[in-house]
């Protein structure tokens, strides 16, 4: 198997990394060490029922996610880094996964991108300060490590749909968002804000079929509540 990951990350300095973990990310990964079994009842929606990072397990650094929980430094750097390709990342973010009681992945994320822009937690950085990818994957980690509130992970990926509206992956997961939000209210309506992007013949197809095809296998379970009552 091909294992890929190593031609998309910038050299690191020793400086920036020492930077990183006095600036907390060490210490706050250790305290998001996290149990991974859920109960499939609670696993039953839209960001937690749709593994597709097992459509790029020949990427080392989503095995790496997939086994470890965690975001690390060499992760945070493939998520800012502008050459990795958006699917990837979308799929290193899937494979951290999620946790009943609740992740900190957006905030160790948070940690770097702190550093990378000279702004402290208390400071902050909006979401327009970002790169499109950055938004991307603040606005995801956000939804994954708190899926019982994903309306906070819409401002960010609103601003990266903005700065990159052409593509398949950002439409996607942004609509998986969507329909997390309305996951207590309108099944049709979950199941039309992912349709609509895997159905929009303009957006750029960055997202392997495998992928959509696990989104989509799962998300047309609601599909028959836009012709009947939930």
């Amino acid at each position: 198997m091909n294992l890929r990951y190593d031609c998309y990350l910038p050299k690191r300095s020793p400086k920036i990394a020492r930077k990183l973990f006095s600036a907390g990310l060490g210490l706050a990964a250790i305290s998001t060490v996290m149990t991974l079994g859920t109960s499939p009842s609670l696993a039953d929606s839209p960001l937690t029922s749709t593994p597709f990072s097992n459509a790029y397990q020949d990427y080392e650094i989503v095995q790496r996610a997939k086994r470890t929980g965690i975001l690390d430094l060499t992760m945070a750097e493939y998520l800012s880094s502008p050459s990795a390709p958006i699917d990837i990342k979308a799929a290193l973010i899937n494979a951290l996964s999620w946790d009943f009681k609740g992740k900190k992945n957006a905030v160790l994320y948070r940690y770097f991108l702190g550093v990378k822009y000279g702004r402290t937690l208390e400071e902050g950085l909006s979401p327009n300060a970002m790169t499109a990818d950055e938004a991307f994957a603040m606005g995801y980690l956000t939804a994954m490590d708190d899926y019982f509130n994903p309306d906070k992970a819409l401002p960010f990926l609103r601003v990266a749909f903005t700065k990159k509206p052409d593509s398949l992956t950002v439409g996607m997961i942004r609509g998986l968002v969507q329909a997390q939000s309305a996951f207590d209210s309108n099944w049709c309506t979950v199941w039309r804000k992912v349709s609509a992007p895997s159905t929009n013949s303009d957006l750029q197809p960055d997202l392997r079929p495998q992928a959509k095809a696990i989104i989509l296998d799962y998300m047309r379970g609601y599909e028959s509540s836009c012709t009947s009552p939930r």
